[in-house]
């Protein structure tokens, strides 16, 4: 037996990936399933009108001897979905009674419109006194969402940029013990160049703490910031995450902000994704908007060129602009 209480995401603090598909239908039954956890749960996490990134909900799961697990509830791309850590077979057990759980709740009222933006198709779903209900109708294609984000044209400073970071040589460290991540190429792993990014990072936190940083320097002004940094040779992808997001948050314009905050994180929830194919879900909208960025350019994404033009699309989604000071002499 398990109780469930709703809590705020925290993605930092808790890897996931897909585990589940529930054995739910996909007209009635998923706003039957929707509408219940509304009943339970209240509002979601997030919720939006994209048919591949509805709502989302982060819930906490306890057993009778007071185990606890995350799973993360969510409307996706390929329907209802539930992610947790996939290395312990007890999130999949508590996932799989979490859905029983809810089936047997009664559906609130509610009433929601989603729309597939590459279709044109409008999904209205709902309950309504305990009858729940699904439509679809195609929208007027001159409604439809125009001027997607494309890789970033880059311009002659930016793409020199890519000759200053090889030639300046920003993988030279002073602990071997980080080695595992500084002199990392991945170039067999990802078709993002991980090198140009991550150099690219470490040369700008350098020039604000005046001097050439390594991981040390990475966790403490992660932690001097709020992050909560956390990460070992065993899970790169965090020490990835967590550079980016003090990156982003130290070294690109703007009063710092919740909202900000939010961004910086979701910004580098993409990079990880992007580079070690690790994905959890959405932090927010405009993280749902990059991990899209990303599915459509992933097979296009073939060189150091394509990868500095991928970070600064990324860069202008999130309304991230480099300080003036971020460039080599």
């Amino acid at each position: 037996m398990y109780d469930f209480i709703a809590i705020k995401q925290n993605i930092n603090e808790y890897e996931s990936s897909k585990i589940l598909t529930p054995e739910i239908g996909d007209r009635e039954e998923l706003a039957q399933f929707r509408g219940s956890l509304l009943t339970l749960f209240g509002e979601p996490d997030y919720k939006t009108s994209d048919a591949e990134n509805a709502f989302q909900y982060t819930i906490k799961a306890t057993n009778n001897v007071q185990n606890s697990y995350e799973i993360v509830v969510y409307q996706g791309p390929s329907g209802l979905a539930i992610a947790g850590n996939k290395n312990e077979a007890s999130v999949l057990n508590a996932a799989q009674f979490f859905v029983e759980y809810v089936k047997k709740a009664r559906p609130a009222d509610f009433d929601e419109k989603l729309v597939y933006e590459d279709t044109g198709y409008i999904i209205g779903y709902g309950c309504k006194n305990g009858v729940c209900y699904y439509k679809e109708s195609l929208q007027n294609t001159t409604t439809l969402k125009r001027n997607r984000i494309r890789l970033a044209d880059l311009t002659p400073g930016q793409l020199n940029e890519i000759h200053e970071i090889i030639e300046n040589d920003f993988t030279k460290i002073k602990d071997p013990d980080d080695s595992w991540f500084w002199k990392e190429d991945l170039l067999n792993f990802s078709t993002i160049d991980f090198p140009l990014i991550r150099d690219l990072m470490r040369k700008d936190l350098s020039l604000v703490l005046g001097k050439p940083i390594g991981l040390d320097e990475v966790i403490q002004m992660g932690s001097d910031e709020g992050f909560d940094p956390q990460f070992s040779s065993e899970t790169p992808e965090m020490a990835l995450n967590a550079l980016a997001e003090i990156w982003a948050w130290k070294t690109t314009a703007g009063k710092p902000s919740q909202k900000k905050r939010l961004d910086c994180s979701s910004f580098a929830w993409t990079i990880s994704r992007a580079v070690y194919g690790f994905y959890g879900g959405n932090l927010n909208r405009n993280h749902a908007l990059a991990n899209a960025l990303y599915e459509e350019y992933e097979d296009k994404i073939t060189s150091q060129e394509d990868t500095l033009r991928f970070f600064y699309a990324l860069l202008e989604l999130f309304k991230f602009k480099r300080l003036n000071n971020m460039s080599l002499s």
